[in-house]
């Protein structure tokens, strides 16, 4: 496992958000509202398309910030998760995520800490389309 260092910051690769993804995000949480499966009302929002649904690209970037080596088999469970979407994702948007290590303190239980993460959902424009804060349990190192 990586060492957490407090400051610590990874950019994950790049991920291209297709329909297939918000099509099989819609059908698993059941949200087919119109901004994100039909293209002609989508046309007529000022996105001017569909974009994703805004907890699939948290997912995304949660899933692909797993890659960096900071959270893994370290994570144990989930404390708190605070997201702001100042920006859409629209279909084809390429994103990333930028996570930093925030914290990261004991536990009142032995063997675990506690670790704050800061993540950005950036996308093929450099434009941040999503903050949050993470914190989780981990084990202790």
């Amino acid at each position: 496992m990586t060492p957490l260092i407090v400051g610590q910051t990874t950019r994950s690769q790049g991920r291209t958000v297709g329909e297939g993804d918000v099509n099989l995000f819609a059908g698993l949480v059941g949200d087919f509202t119109p901004i994100h499966v039909d293209e002609t009302f989508a046309a007529t929002t000022p996105h001017g398309t569909r974009i994703a649904h805004g907890p699939l690209a948290m997912s995304m970037a949660i899933g692909m910030s797993t890659l960096s080596g900071l959270f893994g088999e370290r994570v144990i469970g989930l404390v708190n998760l605070n997201w702001d979407f100042p920006g859409a994702v629209k279909l084809g948007d390429t994103i990333h995520a930028e996570v930093t290590v925030e914290e990261v303190r004991p536990s009142s239980k032995p063997g675990r800490a506690v670790a704050t993460y800061v993540l950005k959902v950036i996308n093929q424009n450099d434009t941040v389309v999503q903050t949050g804060r993470m914190v989780v349990v981990i084990r202790a190192e």
